[in-house]
């Protein structure tokens, strides 16, 4: 079984993560959440994750909330258009400690030729004719009618005196990043992805451990559209302020762990990693 491929395809069935606000909370300074970020935006590309909901406990400040979806939002822009999508602002002082996420459509070919894909910003359009920023190799122009402000996939179909000529594209099958949701409730949004047809897992130390539950896991897997998978923040666990029977799986996926808390981030790659081995094991989610 061949257990690395570049560039990455999308998983066979989707996975979706849930984390709360809070886990920002624990840091005193913009520079130590903007690290504690950073380190989340990467597990969640390295796992392949399709969508991360940001949701609102007890201790989730606004700001916090606010503040971490704007950094997740940053790293998952295409670093060659990052200072057209966000224009400077204080929240975004520290962004220079923010690792890079290196999926597929941030890296772009020092120079481009007929061919070559990338993500590019749509500056402006007239009649049909619109300026796409393509990063530092300038501009490209993509005829058809798009939103200014938006990015838009293309591939560079002609290299002339004046500049590029683009035509619309997409990365296909190819994993390129996860989409970010905010919810206030926990709860609705269990129902809203239960309705969705997907497996609801939470990850805590109430959970259980057992090579049953990882059977379970597995066979409930194999029957969904999908994995929504619980995360909870540093101070509270939901399984100790919502019913248990709102979830399918109640998982340890850190037995006799030596520390007195795991950090949510440590969580994540704990969890996200048994899942991909149960994944890769029945050739469902890899």
């Amino acid at each position: 079984m061949t257990c690395y491929t570049w560039p990455p395809p999308r998983r066979s069935k989707r996975l979706a993560v849930a984390i709360p606000g809070s886990i920002l909370v624990t840091e005193d300074t913009l520079e130590l959440k903007t690290v504690k970020a950073g380190i989340v935006g990467r597990v969640l590309a390295i796992h392949r994750v399709d969508e991360v909901v940001l949701y609102k406990d007890r201790e989730t400040t606004s700001g916090d909330l606010r503040l971490l979806r704007l950094l997740l939002e940053y790293m998952t822009t295409p670093p060659h258009l990052r200072r057209k999508v966000h224009p400077l602002r204080r929240e975004l002082k520290a962004s220079g400690l923010l690792p890079p996420l290196r999926t597929c459509n941030h890296e772009v070919p020092e120079e481009l030729r007929p061919g070559d894909k990338l993500d590019s910003y749509i500056e402006s359009c007239e009649e049909g004719v619109c300026k796409a920023y393509l990063g530092r190799a300038g501009y490209g122009i993509l005829r058809g009618y798009y939103k200014p402000g938006s990015i838009v996939t293309v591939r560079v179909k002609r290299v002339g005196g004046e500049g590029f000529e683009v035509e619309e594209s997409s990365w296909g099958n190819l994993y390129t990043g996860f989409r970010i949701k905010t919810i206030s409730d926990l709860e609705v949004l269990v129902e809203s992805y239960r309705r969705r047809g997907y497996t609801i897992i939470l990850s805590s130390k109430y959970g259980d451990c057992s090579p049953k539950a990882l059977r379970t896991l597995e066979e409930l897997k194999n029957k969904s559209k999908g994995l929504l998978v619980i995360f909870g923040g540093p101070y509270r666990c939901p399984y100790e302020y919502t019913k248990h029977d709102i979830y399918d799986v109640i998982l340890n996926t850190i037995p006799n762990q030596g520390t007195l808390t795991v950090r949510t981030e440590e969580a994540m790659i704990a969890t996200l990693t048994t899942i991909d081995l149960v994944g890769k094991a029945s050739g469902e989610l890899g």
